[in-house]
């Protein structure tokens, strides 16, 4: 087994990934899931927001449309500005490994990193304030703190509590999953590339998947699910970079 852990487990952080935050509401109200696309002239304005303020570190387009979208949430929620809201953000662990796993590598290696911090600095602060909570969420992720997070994972009692829902994800925290990155417009099966790739549907709120261009001009689209009456809002906070 490439993946497991040590003998005998020995955790060395507190991995509050795997410890539940319930949501601060519940609601009834079946969720919306729309497609929203945002053009790369706006994904560059947005990546250039990295520069306010004297700020001198780059941040990556990812972690600048991630910092958006989290700040975009919050605001459409309303949320009290002493509220800490978490992003949840799973990461795949087959590089970050030492030794790495083999590129064939087929059984699970994605861990997940929770950058928090309060609704009311996300908002008040410029977009590269959230981009260097996910940053440094992300930077973390070493050998050191994988193996970690399988000891801490070998000791749980029940794995089945630790699933990701709608408990993970609703109000007022978010969960962004980029597939930016994945090949799927090279998945020719004889017909030829494909047109267009989406989730068919996302059921839990606060959830978005960032999805890749079929044509590739530097656009991405947003797969993102929110309570109708959020959406709206959402939308217009999104949209407003």
């Amino acid at each position: 087994n490439l993946l497991r852990a040590r003998e005998p487990p020995q955790p060395a952080f507190p991995h509050h990934e795997y410890q539940l935050s319930p949501p601060i509401t519940t609601t009834t109200t079946p969720v919306v899931s729309s497609i929203l696309k945002l053009s790369r002239d706006q994904l560059n304005i947005l990546k250039g927001k990295s520069k306010e303020d004297g700020n001198t570190i780059n941040y990556s387009t990812y972690e600048m449309l991630a910092a958006h979208i989290w700040r975009s949430v919050c605001k459409a929620r309303g949320l009290p500005e002493v509220q800490e809201t978490r992003l949840y953000i799973p990461i795949n662990g087959r590089s970050r490994l030492q030794p790495p796993l083999p590129p064939g590598y087929l059984g699970n290696a994605i861990f997940s990193t929770i950058p928090k911090a309060l609704a009311g600095d996300l908002v008040s602060k410029p977009t590269w304030y959230a981009a260097n909570q996910i940053h440094n969420a992300i930077a973390r992720m070493d050998n050191e703190y994988l193996r970690s997070a399988l000891d801490y994972l070998k000791l749980q009692p029940d794995l089945n509590a630790l699933v990701p829902g709608a408990h993970t994800f609703g109000c007022p925290n978010v969960g962004i999953n980029s597939w930016a990155k994945f090949p799927v417009y090279d998945a020719d099966f004889g017909w030829g590339r494909p047109i267009f790739m989406r989730p068919g549907w996302i059921i839990y709120e606060g959830l978005a998947i960032i999805i890749p261009s079929s044509t590739n001009d530097g656009s991405l689209y947003l797969k993102m699910a929110l309570p109708p009456h959020h959406m709206k809002l959402f939308q217009e906070f999104l949209y407003d970079i």
